[in-house]
C-alpha cells in the first residue's frame, strides 16, 4: 500500500514523513506560545457563562414581574365581576338575511328605523371675552329689526312733538297727517298743570231706542256710563287704562270737534261721533245686558257738575248740573263692537 502524501500543514512545519510533533523541539515551543491563547479562551468562556447567567436571571425577573401583573389583572377582573354581578347571557342576534337574487345589498336604513343621532349640537361661538359671536345673517337680521324699532320710535316722538308744540310751518303743512296719526289713540291732554285745572265733574249718559216684538219703538231711560267706570276704579289698586280714560277722552274728542250746536267742524267730527257711539254701546252691553241687535238709535248727553271748594277756602259755588244733549244717532251693525255681540 502506498502512504498518503503528507498534508501541506506538516510540510509547512518542517515535519518529515512518519515524524510526529517533537515535544522537545520547535513544536513544544509553539505549544508553549499557544498556552496564553488557551487562557484567554478560558476567560472568554467564563465571561460568556457569567453573561448567560445574568441573562437568565434577568429573564427570570421579567417573567416574575409579568406573572405578578397577570395576577393583579386577574384580581381586578374578579373584583369587577363581583361588583357588576354575574355575567349576562349573550343575546343571540339574528343574522341579516341575504337579499334576493338579482338585487344588490343596500346600505340605506329600513324605512321604519329611527334616524341615527347627528351628535350633540355645537355650542355657540364666543370671542376671547366670552361674548356671543353671531353669524353674518343673524347680525343682518338683528340690525334690521333694531333699525325698524328706532325709526318707529323717532316717528312717534316726532308726531307727538309736532302735535303738542305751538303752531309752526311744519305742523301747519302736515296737519292732516299729524292729526290722523295722533287721534284718537295718542291724543294729548295737558290740562293737569294748566293755570286753571278742571274744576268740574263731567259724566256721560246714554239712552237707546229699541224696536219691540210687534215693531213698535221703545225709548229707554238715561244710564250713567261714567258711573260704571267709577265703580271699576274705586277700590282697585291697579285700575285699567280703559276704565280711567277711554270714555272721558272720547267725550273730549267729541266736544273738541263739534261746535256749540253739536255740528261737526270737520272730518274729525264724524270720526268722534262713531267713536263715542261704539263705546256707549259696549258699556250698555257689558253692564246692562243690552241686546245690540234690537237697538235702532242712541242718544248721548253730558252732565257737568262743579266741584265744591273746601270749607276753609271761603268760596261759594252754585251747585247746579248742566246738561248738553246730543241728537239721536242711528246704530248699525258696524257701530257694535265684537265684544258686545
Amino acid at each position: 500500500m502506498q502512504r498518503d502524501p503528507e498534508p501541506p500543514e506538516r510540510r509547512s512545519r518542517g515535519e518529515g514523513p512518519g515524524e510526529g510533533p517533537d515535544t522537545d523541539g520547535p513544536t513544544a515551543a509553539a505549544a508553549d506560545e499557544r498556552q496564553p491563547a488557551g487562557a484567554d479562551g478560558a476567560d472568554r468562556a467564563a465571561t460568556a457563562d457569567g453573561a448567560g447567567t445574568a441573562d437568565r436571571a434577568g429573564t427570570a425577573d421579567r417573567a416574575g414581574t409579568a406573572a405578578g401583573a397577570e395576577a393583579e389583572s386577574a384580581d381586578e377582573r374578579r373584583g369587577t365581576a363581583a361588583a357588576t354581578g354575574p355575567p349576562q347571557p349573550a343575546v343571540p342576534t339574528a343574522e341579516p338575511s341575504a337579499p334576493p337574487s338579482g338585487e344588490s345589498p343596500s346600505n340605506e336604513p329600513p324605512s321604519g328605523a329611527a334616524p341615527e343621532p347627528s351628535g350633540p349640537p355645537r355650542p355657540p361661538r364666543r370671542d376671547a371675552r366670552g361674548n356671543l359671536v353671531l353669524s353674518t345673517s343673524s347680525s343682518a337680521v338683528l340690525i334690521g329689526v333694531l333699525s325698524l324699532l328706532a325709526a318707529g320710535v323717532l316717528v312717534h316722538l316726532g308726531m307727538v312733538f309736532l302735535h303738542v308744540a305751538p303752531p309752526n310751518t311744519v305742523s301747519r303743512q302736515y296737519e292732516e297727517a299729524i292729526d290722523g296719526y295722533i287721534y284718537p289713540e295718542f291724543e294729548q291732554n295737558w290740562k293737569l298743570f294748566a293755570p286753571n285745572p278742571l274744576q268740574h265733574n263731567i259724566a256721560v249718559h246714554a239712552r237707546v231706542e229699541t224696536r219691540g216684538p210687534s215693531g213698535e219703538r221703545e225709548r229707554g231711560d238715561w244710564v250713567d256710563l261714567t258711573a260704571f267706570d267709577a265703580e271699576d276704579i274705586r277700590g282697585n289698586l291697579l285700575p285699567s287704562h280703559t276704565a280711567q280714560n277711554e270714555l272721558r277722552r272720547a267725550w273730549d274728542f267729541f266736544t273738541g270737534s263739534h261746535d256749540a250746536q253739536n255740528e261737526p267742524t270737520g272730518p274729525r267730527g264724524l270720526l268722534s261721533e262713531t267713536y263715542v257711539k261704539r263705546i256707549a254701546m259696549l258699556r250698555l252691553a257689558e253692564h246692562k245686558g243690552l241686546d245690540p241687535s234690537t237697538v235702532q238709535r242712541i242718544q248721548l248727553r253730558s252732565a257737568t257738575t262743579p266741584v265744591q271748594p273746601p270749607p276753609w277756602s271761603g268760596e261759594t259755588v252754585k251747585d247746579e248740573t248742566k246738561y248738553r244733549t246730543l241728537h239721536w244717532l242711528p246704530v248699525t251693525g258696524a257701530d257694535v263692537p265684537e265684544a258686545a255681540r
